[in-house]
């Protein structure tokens, strides 16, 4: 099996996007349901859908081998996800961002950035878990949200539930800001833009900084 994962491969799979977003930390508050148990309003197959899990992570070689989305952005900008068997690390530039499992490192992408991919709906979503919000900018990002959610089969009954889930684990306890010398930075725990807490991802925090405000999504 060919061990990157094209972007065609997962655009109207709702195998994968239910997969992929019962790694993020959606939940619903009202409830008290975690991200997973909420995605079960999804209906699906589940004996095809375990078959079409194993089958997409190539079980029998994930460790040594395990499958990735990756593609160039621009000239100045690459990105790689890895599939690994407890864990889907994030790689922007060859430099690591954060993973989602059970040592969790997210909250990187502030909802600028995101939002200047929206236009590249698998990649807007692929990041969506990765990105920090704080609470007045949940009615910006949910129609985008919903929106993409729309375009995937049998999402779209759902879709305004499934967002307001997502967004519940966007939010940080304080916003980005910038510190001089090495830009947009937060305070949130578990996230690598973090350089107080986690000092050694400062010079990467940096180059990545630097790295965004240059590149001009198309």
């Amino acid at each position: 099996m060919n061990k990157q994962i094209i972007l065609k491969e997962i655009k109207e799979n709702t195998f994968f996007w239910k997969f992929y977003f019962c790694w993020s930390r959606g939940y619903d508050d009202q409830k008290e349901l975690n991200i997973d148990e909420v995605l079960e309003v999804i209906e699906t197959d589940e004996t095809k859908a375990y078959e079409w899990e194993r089958s997409f992570l190539n079980e029998a070689e994930i460790e040594e081998n395990p499958r990735y989305i990756a593609e160039k952005i621009n000239d100045n900008l690459n990105y790689a996800i890895e599939f690994q068997e407890y864990e889907i690390n994030f790689f922007l530039n060859d430099i690591y961002i954060g993973n989602l499992g059970g040592h969790f490192e997210a909250w990187f992408f502030t909802l600028e950035e995101l939002l200047a991919f929206e236009k590249y709906p698998e990649l807007f979503l692929l990041f969506l878990p990765m990105t920090g919000i704080v609470e007045n900018e949940r009615l910006i990002l949910k129609p985008f949200i919903v929106k993409h959610l729309n375009s995937i089969p049998k999402f779209e009954t759902h879709s305004e539930y499934i967002a307001d889930c997502i967004l519940n684990g966007l939010v940080m306890e304080s916003g980005f800001s910038e510190i001089e010398g090495v830009g947009i930075t937060n305070n949130q725990n578990h996230s690598v833009r973090n350089v107080e807490v986690y000092p050694r991802y400062r010079e990467n925090v940096i180059e990545l900084n630097k790295i965004l405000v240059s590149s001009k999504i198309p």
